[in-house]
Order: C-alpha cells, then sequence, then structure tokens
C-alpha cells in the first residue's frame, strides 16, 4: 500500500535478493559480486539502486515479478528517503542493504521522495522469482 505526504552514479549499482538454492546472500556492488554464507532466510524487495552525484540511492530499475514490482508502486526514479521510520538518504549502499533485507514474508515499509512528496510503501519480501535467480548486473 502506497501513501504519498507533501513534502550512474557515485557507488555504482546496489542490487540485493536472497536466492535460496544457493543457500547465500548475494550483493552486488559495481559489478562485483559477494556471497554471505548462513543468511538463506534473508530476502530483498527486488530493486536496484544507483547513486546519484549527491551521493542519494535512486531506484534504476527493479527486479521483474519481485516484491516491488508487484506493489506497483515503486518507480524507476525514486529516491529512497527511509526503512521501516530510519532514515537512510544518502546511506552507503552497505548499510541500505542491510536494512532491506529481511525474513521471507515480512513486510518493510520503504519511504522514496518523488516530485517533491514522500512516498510510504509496504513491500513483503521474498526470494527472487525462479526465472531471475540466475540474474547478474
Amino acid at each position: 500500500m502506497a501513501e504519498a505526504q507533501g513534502g550512474g552514479g557515485l557507488f555504482g549499482n546496489l542490487f540485493a535478493c536472497c536466492d535460496r538454492r544457493q543457500d547465500n546472500l548475494v550483493t552486488t556492488e559495481s559489478g562485483g559480486v559477494k556471497t554471505i554464507s548462513g543468511a538463506s532466510q534473508l530476502c530483498g524487495v527486488g530493486i536496484n539502486f544507483r547513486a546519484d552525484k549527491t551521493g542519494a540511492l535512486c531506484v534504476s530499475s527493479l527486479i521483474p515479478g519481485g516484491p516491488a514490482s508487484r506493489s506497483g508502486s515503486v518507480m524507476v526514479g525514486d529516491v529512497l528517503y527511509d526503512v521501516d521510520g530510519k532514515i537512510v538518504y544518502r546511506t552507503e549502499l552497505s548499510n541500505v542493504s542491510q536494512n532491506l533485507l529481511g525474513p521471507a514474508d515480512s513486510v518493510v515499509k520503504v519511504g522514496f521522495l518523488r516530485g517533491g512528496y514522500q512516498i510510504n510503501v509496504d513491500i513483503k519480501r521474498a526470494p527472487l522469482p525462479a526465472n531471475m535467480r540466475n540474474f547478474q548486473m
């Protein structure tokens, strides 16, 4: 559910998701891949970010069939502002992924800035869709 309230880049891409098949958390930053063992219960929201020149994280794409895409409320170009009430605007990519990841089927409230408004979206975390499990940036 989304609500509106008034109101490239320096660090490269961030893609965080959970691939339960591999029993690892997969995070890609600027083309590199890291795996962390034992994170099989962590899942993401299916958003790729790119930092702009100020360090703000902008949605660069949505994983087709992923949680954010299915919500219908997140758009390319949205700027990440907060996660579960914690302001993450211009926060390092590694810290943001820690806030977005969580147990499968748990809900995370994500705030975005769009055209002078804050858009709050409740997104249910999930593993990658089966057709995206070998996806690499």
